[in-house]
């Protein structure tokens, strides 16, 4: 029987991207449709950092709020005193202990970061990332831009609730966040994310 012809490589990379773009495509869909109920969220979080080998290199926790499209409010109480909040197109940040503030503009490639994901406009998550369906509630997202802080986010759902994010960044550590007492669509506004500097805090506006 006489050889079958070898496949030509730019035939096996249309296929290859053929039978891709489906499944990306309903990957996506899936995580939109995770994402669609929730308008807004609030609850707690517990954050480590990790090493490549697993070693926990840092830990802290706080408690969270999240509107969409925009709004975010990131409230780390231990083991020091920060606040980072999302508003208007701006980010403040702000740290008790050192009593400064920063104002900066959000820019179009911090709207596509990983808290973004589920506090951003759901229909630009394709002008963000590649999405892959790990199955199970749990969602893994690549960003398109080669000039990220950060190579992956995995995102695992339970039930209607996301249950944890992880980031992976170019350092080869990961930050684990685990989410708690989340409440599904509490009635926030934008008056819940507005921010002003307490007396005698050192502000510095970057915009």
């Amino acid at each position: 029987m006489p050889a079958l012809p070898a496949v030509p490589r730019y035939l096996i990379l249309l296929i290859t991207v053929l039978w891709t773009a489906p499944l990306a495509a309903e990957a996506l869909d899936a995580l939109r449709e995770r994402l669609a109920p929730l308008n807004s969220l609030q609850g707690r979080f517990d954050q480590q950092v990790l090493s490549q080998d697993g070693e926990v290199l840092e830990r802290s926790s706080g408690r969270f709020m999240l509107l969409r499209p925009g709004y975010f409010y990131w409230r780390i109480e231990a083991p020091d005193d920060q606040l980072l909040v999302a508003a208007d197109n701006r980010l403040w940040h702000y740290d008790a202990d050192l009593e400064t503030a920063n104002r900066r503009p959000i820019r179009d490639e911090q709207q596509g970061g990983p808290i973004a994901i589920l506090s951003g406009d759901i229909d630009r998550l394709a002008d963000y990332y590649y999405v892959r369906d790990l199955g199970a509630g749990r969602f893994r997202l690549e960003p398109r831009e080669a000039d990220r802080q950060f190579e992956a986010v995995e995102l695992a759902f339970t039930d209607a609730a996301p249950l944890s994010m992880s980031v992976e960044d170019r350092l080869q550590q990961t930050t684990r966040i685990e989410f708690a007492a989340i409440e599904l669509n509490p009635p926030l506004t934008a008056d819940d994310f507005v921010f002003e500097p307490p007396d005698g805090v050192d502000v510095y506006y970057h915009d």
